[in-house]
């Protein structure tokens, strides 16, 4: 039996005039059974889930390595997109996790976009 508990981590997109205000929201969590399970949610305006992808079950002895190394290929690819509009030249290599939660320079990663895209 699993004894891990879920890994969430929210990205916020940095505000811009041309897209309505929008999140994307990552979990890897472990069922009772040991099923490990990834999701990826989209969120904009006042919560409402705009978008999302089917979630990813993953059974077996290596179940919990593959599900973690899918969150972070998600949150990874996440990160960079947001990089990709606020016209940084990030690469995978520049995104670290800390305890399932992406970094840029130490920092929090969507903190970090968020500053960036503000100055």
């Amino acid at each position: 039996m699993p004894t891990a508990t879920a890994t969430r981590y929210t990205l916020t997109y940095p505000p811009a005039d041309d897209r309505p205000p929008m999140s994307a929201r990552f979990t890897v969590a472990a069922d009772d059974k040991g099923t490990w399970t990834v999701e990826r949610q989209v969120f904009g305006a006042a919560g409402r889930m705009i978008s999302g992808s089917p979630p990813r079950h993953y059974y077996g002895d290596d179940a919990q390595a593959r599900a973690e190394a899918a969150y972070r290929g998600l949150v990874v690819r996440e990160v960079l997109h947001v990089g990709q509009l606020l016209d940084l030249g990030l690469e995978p290599r520049d995104v670290r996790f800390r305890d399932g939660c992406p970094t840029l320079d130490g920092l929090d990663a969507g903190q970090w976009l968020e500053a960036v895209g503000a100055s």
